[in-house]
């Protein structure tokens, strides 16, 4: 994707800006993703200027918060200039993207991509021919290798993610250009010998001329000519080797002479043996300078040739690193993605300012727009009316800005605006009350308000006459209402309550105030007004009790029985949410134990079917087997004259007799479980799961009994026992058990694994696939839950080696997903 079609790439949030028309034919010569970038002015300063509803609401505290949570420089760039789009779709494609991001980095750890710098202006100059240094180079090619990581990640995922796809498909993979420059150049740009053949023969020649210019001029340290020198080492002048020459004896050591002491009584020379050494280093020296510049041009010219994918690359890296900061920040701030919703209108459930500590802030639950046009919000001072009005305008330019929002659930139905008027808007400089201010900026939302706004107002009508600025407030909410607006407000006018009570599309609201503590508990109750209670507030903080008082008498009897009364309704209102919430956990509750209970009844349904069909077949079988014993035993009697034979054949048939038997036995009616009443000491009980009657030793007590069944005496529920008339009988004799159907009976469908140490998870899933194959079910469903798949795995093993399994697959959604696994046998 190329050109000024990868503008409309969803996900590229770049804010255009006037075409460069003034470049001319000068265009051509520009490469074409710089062209790009001058067609949409992304190398011009990309900071748009915030409107006043965004300044008022903080969007810019979270902007930045979003560019910390960037590992690039233009991702971070994008976020402090990522402004809120007031386009549906355009809404709904962003959060589609960030949605995208969150699914992964939640499913799998995605590369960094913090080695991506934003080199375009170093590829443009390749592009055209120039040298770039050794240190961007290294530093693109670290980008090429962030880049490419980063492609293979998403590409894995790009069923799931296909918005994602589209952008990282940008992403550079250029794999053999990235090799040659991280393996020709080091961070700091300083060239490689593994970068030409040459600069390795030059650099090694050049050790090697360096070090016999160090053996020849050590000898003069330590030789000979040692008395000669005023310090015996050897130093450098302007990139030559020189001894310290006394003045006195610079006659006797020939040679060049590089510098003199401060005092003029040392001078440096360079022997003359040395000279023509040094002449050789200088060249080889040169040499490599020649062959490094060689290859920073020839590394230059090969990121030239792919300017324009790696532009369109660092341009991908920006908007993908954009991305996944807002799902990062989400995270950070413990947030969902919001819901589509029609109309236009904003549902919270436990909202919080995202700005404020989330240990302390009062979660916000409350629907604006969709039962009514205007929520006015009354109650006291100080108690979180601003709050709760930031909090909504804050998430409504979070959310359409392609933001994850701090609440449970968020359902949003896009505004076409968002206007705010909040705060203290007195300007000195300007010549304006905070009335006049208040005003303007409202006069500016009425001309030009659209259909589908949101207009929010702190303090309503204040700073002038209460009179006239409630009168003033109303005739403000109805014209912001007949425009089409969602309005929600705040006010301390009662007329204004009584308004909001009166007017259809509107209603009140109150924050919650203890009267008993005299502490506002910062939570929003939806259809009551609340009361101010500025004279407790302010006997709270110190006002003399004497004065409270007086201002109490000022108000008059009539308005403190309005106070009153709006206090009585306020509680009464909290009762009821209180009675709302309780019956509506029960009612959750009441649903998922009925889901539960018809879940239930559906396995026993099932299982009582397969068990009467196995039961029924197993019945014949044995009929079968018996007419079929019976047919040959007196076919023998008729035919057999021998004593001894027609003796062995009348035992045979007494066997066939007794096996008859033990079937009926297996489907004769239990009797009933015994009463609790009726169960006393002495009486002749069987106990469940076993084939002898027992005698109770104890009369019950807790709804346990004493039972002695043979040698073993237990205490057991009274629930296991069934009474049994007669005396105890004798252990009963089966020689022959019909196992299938014992199976048939007693299989069941589900088996629980949580809690089980490995080796016992092993032998109950061998037993219950061994049961459920013998009882003839079709399939059964392990619960192993998910946890870190251990037990999932050691499930999957045992099946798989189980000869009697045909296969076996994760549950469905619907079924307990990864977290269970349906076995079938064949």
């Amino acid at each position: 994707m190329r050109g000024l079609d990868r503008a409309l790439v969803p996900g590229s949030f770049i804010q255009g800006s006037p075409r460069l028309w003034h470049l001319g034919p000068q265009l051509d010569e520009i490469p074409r993703f710089a062209r790009d970038d001058a067609v949409l002015g992304e190398l011009h300063n990309p900071y748009q200027a915030m409107t006043h509803a965004e300044r008022v609401l903080e969007y810019d505290t979270i902007r930045d918060l979003l560019a910390e949570e960037c590992e690039t420089e233009r991702g971070a760039d994008l976020a402090r200039a990522l402004a809120p789009s007031f386009d549906t779709d355009e809404v709904w494609e962003a959060q589609a993207l960030t949605r995208e991001a969150a699914d992964l980095l939640s499913g799998l750890s995605i590369p960094s991509l913090g080695a991506v710098r934003d080199h375009r202006q170093a590829v443009l100059r390749a592009s055209k021919g120039g040298a770039v240094d050794g240190q961007t180079l290294f530093q693109i090619g670290a980008a090429l290798e962030a880049m490419r990581a980063a492609r293979q990640v998403v590409r894995a995922r790009e069923k799931d993610c296909p918005g994602l796809w589209a952008i990282a498909s940008n992403l550079c993979d250029l794999a053999a250009l990235e090799r040659k420059l991280l393996d020709s150049l080091e961070a700091d740009g300083e060239v490689l010998d593994s970068a030409s053949p040459e600069l390795a023969r030059l650099r090694k020649a050049k050790h090697s001329c360096a070090q016999r210019i160090g053996a020849r001029i050590q000898s003069y340290v330590s030789g000979k000519n040692r008395d000669l020198l005023s310090d015996p080492i050897v130093t450098q002048r302007d990139g030559r080797y020189v001894v310290p020459v006394k003045a006195e004896h610079k006659g006797r050591l020939k040679g060049i002479v590089h510098d003199t002491s401060a005092s003029g009584q040392t001078v440096y020379i360079e022997p003359e043996e040395i000279v023509q050494l040094g002449n050789a280093l200088r060249e080889a020296e040169a040499a490599e300078r020649t062959e490094v510049a060689r290859i920073l041009a020839d590394l230059s010219k090969r990121v030239g040739v792919e300017s324009d994918a790696i532009g369109y690359g660092l341009e991908a890296a920006g908007d993908l690193d954009l991305l996944l900061a807002k799902a990062r920040l989400g995270f950070r701030m413990k947030g969902s993605c919001p819901v589509r919703s029609e109309g236009h209108r904003i549902f919270i459930q436990a909202g919080r300012h995202p700005l404020l500590d989330p240990e302390y802030a009062v979660p916000l639950t409350l629907d604006v727009g969709k039962d009514f046009d205007g929520l006015l919000i009354t109650g006291p001072n100080t108690g979180g009316k601003t709050v709760a009005i930031k909090t909504v305008g804050l998430f409504v330019l979070m959310a359409q800005a392609g933001l994850m929002l701090p609440a449970s659930e968020v359902r949003l139905g896009v505004f076409t605006q968002i206007w705010a008027d909040i705060g203290d808007e007195q300007s000195l400089q300007q010549s304006l009350s905070t009335f006049s201010a208040h005003i303007k900026n409202i006069a500016e939302a009425l001309g030009k308000l659209k259909p589908g706004g949101l207009v929010l107002l702190d303090e309503a009508g204040a700073g002038t006459d209460p009179a006239e600025g409630a009168a003033l407030a109303k005739a403000l909410f109805l014209a912001f209402q007949a425009g089409g607006a969602k309005i929600m407000a705040s006010t301390h006018y009662g007329e204004l309550k009584v308004f909001a009570y009166n007017t259809p599309g509107f209603i009140n609201a109150a924050m919650e105030f203890d009267v008993k503590s005299l502490r506002p508990t910062y939570r929003l109750i939806v259809g009551a007004p609340g009361a101010s209670q500025a004279l407790r507030i302010a006997e709270r903080y110190g006002i003399p009790r004497s004065i409270v008082d007086a201002a109490r008498e000022g108000v008059g009897v009539e308005r403190q029985d309005v106070a009153r009364m709006l206090e009585k309704l306020e509680q009464a209102q909290r009762q009821a949410q209180a009675a709302q919430s309780e019956a509506d956990r029960l009612t959750a509750r009441l649903k998922k134990m009925e889901a539960e209970t018809e879940a239930k009844l559906a396995d026993a349904a099932e299982i009582k079917r397969t068990a009467r069909q196995k039961a029924a077949e197993a019945v014949e079988a044995a009929l079968r087997e018996i007419r079929l014993e019976a047919a040959t035993i007196f076919d023998e009697l008729k035919s057999s004259s021998d004593q001894q034979a027609r003796d062995r054949a009348r035992d045979r048939l007494r066997e066939v007799q007794q096996a008859g038997q033990d079937l009926s036995e297996d489907f004769r009616p239990q009797a009933k479980k015994a009463e609790l009443a009726e169960i006393v000491k002495g009486s002749r009980v069987r106990l469940e799961g076993y084939n002898q009657s027992g005698t109770v030793l104890t009369d019950p007590r807790d709804g346990k009994a004493q039972v002695q069944v043979g040698p073993l005496k237990m205490t057991v529920s009274v629930a296991q026992l069934r009474l049994e008339p007669g005396p105890p009988e004798k252990p009963v004799v089966t020689p022959r058990k019909n196992l299938g159907l014992q199976r048939a009976l007693s299989a069941t469908t589900e088996l629980h694994l949580r809690g089980m140490r490995a080796e016992e998870a092993q032998d109950a899933i061998d037993r219950f696939v061994d049961d459920a194959i013998l009882g003839g079910l079709p399939s059964v469903r392990i619960v192993h839950g998910k946890g870190e798949g251990i037990l999932r795995k050691i499930t999957h093993d045992a099946l798989r080696r189980h000869k009697g399994v045909s296969s076996f697959r994760d549950g469905e959604a619907d079924e307990g997903g990864q977290g269970v696994t349906i076995a079938v046998f064949a």
